[in-house]
């Protein structure tokens, strides 16, 4: 693979050259010749994540977009933050055996909730909150990103087009699919990318999407015992919080009483 490729999706590329911005879009054109492809054409879709950028503007934990770039004629990318640390799922896996301090995934876990809560707070549903789309930053600061199948609210635009992975996704619980709220399914989300950073490991890792859901159907959750915020996760999966910001209080809360109990340790 061509050495600027520095991540691949369902239908983009992501490239940087540079290391401080990247190319989010289906064709790599690099020196006027094209490096890569995929199969299908995503204009659409580029344009939407872009019109969703714009609308959530600038925030410390939502990646940076600087919009839509001709990188040939009629062809476009997205042009990105680069996360140089890459995303929260890929760092886990290659750091398996030496996870990250607790208080680390703990200041992890409430900048994504601070990300959430500013998409709640512009209207947006993002969709597919997983830590797949939670990207790194220096001293392992979070910042969310891919919008490209999100929501505006209000926007007849932007309709969503993806879906939150198995483990992500909140059971119907005797509702019809599209009549689960959509603050409980991105509550829900938030809950299992903050078991994933506190167990380091993915809610039920290697088992299949059916097995998975069936579990899920059955009020069956990866179990908690030992789990840092265990309580926190439990009602993130339970529909019992209202926002991200009363996830985000009850993190600040934790990282409060442990700084406390740590000596000083400084973990802001």
């Amino acid at each position: 693979m061509w050495w600027s490729i520095v991540g691949l999706g369902g239908s983009c590329f992501v490239s940087s050259t540079d290391r401080k911005t990247a190319l989010k879009g289906y064709q790599v054109w690099e020196d006027g010749e094209l490096r890569a492809m995929c199969q299908h054409d995503s204009e659409d879709v580029l344009a939407r994540e872009a019109l969703v950028y714009k609308h959530l503007g600038e925030h410390p934990h939502i990646l940076r977009c600087y919009g839509l770039e001709e990188v040939h004629p009629g062809i476009h990318s997205l042009r990105i933050e680069y996360a140089p640390l890459g995303d929260v799922r890929s760092f886990i896996r290659k750091h398996k055996e030496t996870p990250l301090p607790i208080h680390i995934r703990l200041q992890m876990a409430l900048d994504a909730a601070f990300g959430l809560s500013h998409i709640h707070e512009k209207g947006v549903q993002h969709c597919d909150t997983t830590c797949r789309n939670l990207f790194l930053f220096p001293d392992y600061r979070v910042k969310i990103g891919d919008f490209g199948g999100s929501m505006i609210e209000g926007h007849d635009e932007t309709t969503a087009i993806i879906y939150e992975e198995t483990a992500y996704e909140l059971p119907l619980r005797g509702r019809e699919f599209e009549a689960r709220p959509a603050r409980k399914r991105e509550l829900f989300a938030l809950g299992s990318a903050i078991y994933e950073m506190m167990a380091w490991s993915q809610p039920y890792e290697g088992m299949g999407d059916a097995d998975i859901e069936e579990k899920y159907a059955a009020e069956e959750f990866p179990g908690l015992d030992g789990i840092t915020a265990s309580h926190i996760i439990r009602k993130c999966w339970a529909e019992e919080y209202e926002s991200s910001d009363e996830v985000a209080e009850a993190l600040r809360d934790i990282i409060s009483s442990k700084k406390k109990a740590s000596d000083g340790v400084d973990v802001q």
